[in-house]
């Protein structure tokens, strides 16, 4: 009962500081912290941990599409915040009244910057503050690692100078928050994962995936060194995270049915798979992670664009016979047009955004198409395709090119929503012109209050945009310390 009142008061500080915009308010208090038990209990929070609550991800992509007729036909299917990030405004983005996002990762940083400040001065077991201490790096690495590729320029030699993050390393409120540069945002991140390398736990451990090992240190670094191009550094992260014997694949063949829902006027009946069904008692511990995180979307739903859908084998490929709901629109009272949903966990809210044996696979598999190998590569992707298709026919490739983009296409229809925003980033600074991403809306003229539908409206994405404004909330409540993107 005592060390419940004591994370009781722990994460009352936390609360208050993620709701009373922590970057700019001084803790009320420092809690009672004495224990080692205390710390890790605050770890074990996965629910909260593992929540990456991006709008970007969910609307900004050329993953989702909102076709006119829909909008048209369903306008409250859709809030104005919503479409603010469908149309990359960067006036609706900074008016809005909150960024979960922004609020959300720096919580988790409190958090992290809250265990380092006590670990060393609790009682208990050495073991286990090492691995809590380990823990509480790679949190922060992680939260960082994220922000950074939504909020400042993607990393390449020519931005380094860019606009980084306000790099908080304490719970401290008089802690500077100007902007750091990108490369010592990075740095950052790179000395926070270094002294999380120190644990001494080589796997993921099954019970409790959200805690940190090697191996899972090994596959983000993967995705780390593949989004700076650093191909050889990611190739060897990918051998190591392979090694695992926890995190594996799931054959989707084996996915059972899950509970079917059934609509009238006009009558409908969904079906969905049985992950559309569970909890986090379940989720947390999908067995193809190395490290839990989840792209969240309180709206539940996933628009998949034409052109997403199109990349996928309807016959065959049970990601999208499992994942892509036909007339899914129907859970939000869409009846015409009818409209695609994309679900994978707790009925649309969760996709999987943290590193998984998939995305490993794939990551060596983008490294060895760009360094020229395509029959490697080929055999790698085919190892996921494997557990993916009903009928399963290998991808061949010709020569580098087409192996990039068999590859790349693959990504796409593994990861939708979840990794389509860093990867667009990370395609328009890279040296291979071909993958370059475009995104354009046809829709209506959207404004701070509301859309006009009497205005049909092109919006385009340029690469200069390829960066999330930060809320003006969020600088106002720095006084001015926060810099805004360059637009």
């Amino acid at each position: 009962m005592k060390l419940q009142q004591s994370l009781m008061i722990i994460m009352g500080l936390i609360l208050f500081a993620g709701c009373k915009k922590y970057l700019s308010e001084e803790p009320k208090k420092q809690a009672s912290i004495k224990t080692v038990d205390q710390l890790e209990a605050l770890v074990d929070n996965a629910t909260d941990f593992s929540n990456i609550a991006s709008q970007t991800a969910a609307y900004s992509t050329d993953d989702t599409e909102i076709p006119k007729a829909l909008y048209q036909n369903n306008s409250t299917a859709f809030t104005i915040d919503n479409l603010q990030y469908y149309v990359n405004s960067v006036d609706g983005v900074v008016a809005a009244a909150t960024d979960a996002l922004w609020s959300g990762e720096f919580k988790k940083i409190f958090t992290a910057n809250l265990i380092l400040e006590n670990i060393d001065q609790v009682t208990g077991d050495d073991v286990r503050r090492q691995r809590v201490k380990a823990d509480a790096y790679f949190i922060r690495a992680y939260s960082y690692w994220v922000l950074a590729n939504y909020y400042c320029a993607p990393y390449s030699a020519a931005n380094l100078n860019a606009l980084g993050l306000p790099l908080k390393k304490t719970v401290n409120y008089t802690e500077s928050l100007k902007r750091a540069t990108l490369q010592e945002t990075y740095d950052f991140i790179l000395s926070d994962i270094a002294e999380a390398q120190k644990v001494t736990n080589d796997d993921v451990e099954s019970l409790r995936p959200w805690r940190v090992s090697k191996k899972a240190i090994a596959a983000f670094l993967s995705r780390v060194y593949l989004f700076r191009g650093e191909y050889d550094q990611s190739l060897a992260q990918a051998e190591i995270a392979l090694t695992t014997a926890t995190a594996k694949l799931v054959d989707y063949n084996t996915l059972v049915p899950g509970i079917p829902v059934s609509y009238a006027n006009p009558a409908a009946t969904l079906k969905y798979v049985e992950q559309n069904d569970w909890a986090a008692s379940k989720f947390l511990y999908w067995s193809e992670f190395y490290y839990t995180r989840y792209a969240y979307t309180g709206a539940q739903w996933f628009v998949p664009s034409n052109g997403l859908l199109a990349l996928y084998d309807t016959q065959n490929d049970l990601r999208y016979k499992s994942f892509m709901i036909p007339n899914g629109g129907r859970r939000f009272s869409v009846v015409t047009p009818s409209a695609f949903r994309y679900t994978v966990f707790n009925d649309g809210r969760y996709i999987p955004e943290g590193p998984s044996f998939g995305e490993v696979l794939l990551n060596k598999a983008e490294v060895l198409a760009r360094k020229g190998d395509a029959s490697g590569a080929m055999n790698t992707v085919n190892i996921l395709r494997q557990k993916r298709m009903s009928t399963y026919t290998a991808l061949t490739a010709i020569d580098k090119d087409d192996a990039i983009k068999k590859v790349l296409e693959e990504r796409r229809r593994e990861m939708p929503f979840a990794l389509r925003w860093y990867d667009i980033r990370r395609f328009s600074v890279n040296d291979y012109p071909a993958d370059n991403v475009t995104v354009v809306r046809d829709f209506f003229e959207v404004n701070l209050t509301g859309v006009n539908m009497n205005a049909p409206k092109t919006y385009t994405l340029s690469a200069n945009r390829l960066l999330v404004p930060i809320n003006g909330v969020e600088m106002d409540a720095s006084k001015g310390q926060i810099a805004q993107n360059p637009y």
